[in-house]
């Protein structure tokens, strides 16, 4: 169920960089939630150079959105979130005014993969 979205202006990351995150991500997450790596999906988006925008400036900003189930503790979420800052900060080089990082979640009944519908989350 993980999906990471990551969008960055085009050029910040080439493919090989692109593998590299997806691998640390998928990594990452399966040792943090206790999931297997195969439920990790990363997509990567990327805009054109002037099409990016900070405090209205042009910006390479660097944004990461994480979709998971509910179900996770505040804490469990917060330790997360710095966890991938610190992951996409050293990956882009974005400086800490153009990263934005954020957490959605989605009742396991609302989610669905690999033809099922999702589990509630255990020990939460």
């Amino acid at each position: 169920m993980p999906l990471y979205t990551l969008t960055t202006q085009t050029g910040v990351l080439d493919d090989e960089a692109k593998a590299r995150l997806a691998g640390e991500l998928a990594t990452f997450h399966a040792n943090y939630a206790g999931v297997p790596k195969e439920w990790v999906q990363v997509v990567f988006h990327e805009y054109a150079r002037g099409s990016g925008f900070s405090a209205g400036k042009p910006s390479a900003l660097a944004s990461l959105i994480l979709l998971i189930r509910t179900g996770r503790s505040e804490e469990y979420k917060r330790e997360m979130v710095q966890r991938l800052w610190d992951m996409m900060q050293a990956a882009t080089g974005a400086p800490d005014d153009q990263l934005v990082i954020g957490i959605h979640e989605v009742p396991p009944s609302q989610a669905m993969e690999m033809g099922r519908t999702m589990p509630d989350v255990e020990g939460a």
